[in-house]
């Protein structure tokens, strides 16, 4: 089968479905992933098709002065799904347009949760399979009646929003009536890509979801680790790791220095991660590793906890290697993963962003490097979740998925 990945959002959001791409393509399937142009090397690095879809100011992470601007406005003034929008509202005619070239020919398109609304509109033109790609279970609300009408509002909201995006595209008006709500009832398939141990009940379920197992990369897509970091490793006890990934602070020199001062008053050694803030003017002592990218495997195998923002794939990678985390989450789905981890007893509580102070980072990393059960309780998951393959089930159930609605009903063949 031709298959498209159309993949919205960061890093955390992409390499999932790198993995889960490279599966099918294992099992002889042909596959393009359609990401921001960042991603090309990356999928071209592990044997992928690629296809750029136009990227707004938020998602180039503060590229530019200008895009980091926009960012730190939108982070710090509106609600995060907000800044989203008006992201996408920014680019929304090219990435329609760059959508649709890259499903064209495709007979099923896979998307992550921010590229839905893309992945239907190209299935409905073109007349492909949809297969929903979910890193995050669905929310507990989802599915009530006050749910529907909030969905419902916001629909006719995108609705005007991709008007002329969709006249320029020469596609016909959308509905009226939200269409994603319906995916359920027309058993449209749904993989999670968590493991089970993790999450153990959807709070909606039927013969279309799957939860698989993580979709983990094995191809090495980063650089060698940097000189001088494994003799720092090596000189002390295994540090804290902390980074906050494609997240932007409007101080980065005031973040840096509160994470040292948290560090500092832990008594640990730490490496801290750039990411999309940076590090600003901090001034770094000896105790302190700096670096821009690495390998997340290979470095948090070597570490005593992380402190992340709860991104689903850094919450993956921490969980998969049984380390105790300290997520502080900065907007949507990252709350969500830091209350799952709390409650699997793998964390303490989340430390909410606008909530975060030296003091309450230091008091939650002495617990996470300290606490014996939550470690005991972190490292339990993580060799669960290396015995899973969630690939393998993924591109199992996908095929089955495909040969059960590529056989005529009993309806056809009595027509016929």
């Amino acid at each position: 089968m031709r298959i498209t990945l159309l993949c919205v959002g960061s890093r955390g959001d992409v390499q999932p479905l790198l993995g889960f791409g490279l599966g099918l393509s294992a099992a002889g399937h042909d596959v393009l992933v359609a990401a921001f142009p960042g991603f090309e090397q990356q999928v071209r690095s592990v044997g992928l098709e690629f296809a750029p879809l136009a990227e707004g100011r938020v998602s180039r992470g503060g590229r530019t002065a200008a895009d980091r601007r926009v960012a730190e406005r939108g982070s710090r003034q509106m609600p995060a799904v907000v800044a989203l929008v008006q992201d996408a509202r920014s680019v929304a005619g090219q990435r329609l347009a760059d959508a649709l070239a890259a499903c064209e020919g495709a007979e099923v398109i896979v998307t992550n949760e921010l590229a839905l609304l893309l992945g239907w509109q190209a299935a409905e033109h073109f007349g492909a399979r949809l297969v929903r790609a979910r890193l995050c279970p669905p929310p507990r609300m989802a599915h009530r009646p006050a749910a529907r009408g909030v969905r419902q509002a916001a629909w006719l909201a995108m609705r005007g929003m991709l008007a002329s995006a969709r006249r320029r595209s020469g596609l016909p008006p959308l509905p009226l009536h939200e269409p994603l709500g319906q995916l359920d009832a027309q058993q449209t398939l749904e993989l999670y890509a968590f493991s089970p141990a993790v999450v153990p009940k959807l709070s909606r379920s039927g013969p279309w979801t799957h939860v698989t197992g993580y979709w983990f990369l094995d191809s090495d897509i980063d650089p060698e680790p940097p000189e001088g970091l494994e003799q720092f490793l090596a000189a002390g006890p295994a540090p804290v790791c902390i980074g906050f990934g494609s997240m932007i602070d409007a101080d980065p020199t005031g973040m840096t220095e509160l994470t040292v001062q948290a560090l500092r008053g832990a008594g640990q050694r730490g490496v801290l991660l750039r990411g999309a803030f940076g590090f600003g003017d901090a001034k770094l002592p000896d105790s302190v590793f700096a670096l821009d990218r690495i390998s997340h495997d290979w470095l948090f195998e070597r570490c005593s906890a992380v402190v992340h923002h709860g991104g689903a794939g850094t919450a993956a990678t921490v969980l998969k290697a049984g380390l105790p985390s300290v997520v502080v989450p900065h907007m949507i789905d990252q709350k969500a993963w830091g209350r799952a981890l709390h409650e699997l007893g793998a964390a303490p509580a989340p430390i909410p962003r606008r909530k975060l102070s030296a003091q309450r980072l230091q008091e939650a990393i002495v617990e996470a490097v300290g606490n014996n059960s939550l470690r005991e309780r972190a490292a339990a998951l993580g060799r669960q979740i290396r015995d899973e393959d969630g690939i393998a089930c993924a591109v199992d159930v996908f095929e089955r998925h495909m040969e059960r609605f590529a056989e005529p009903s009993a309806l056809e063949l009595t027509n016929g």
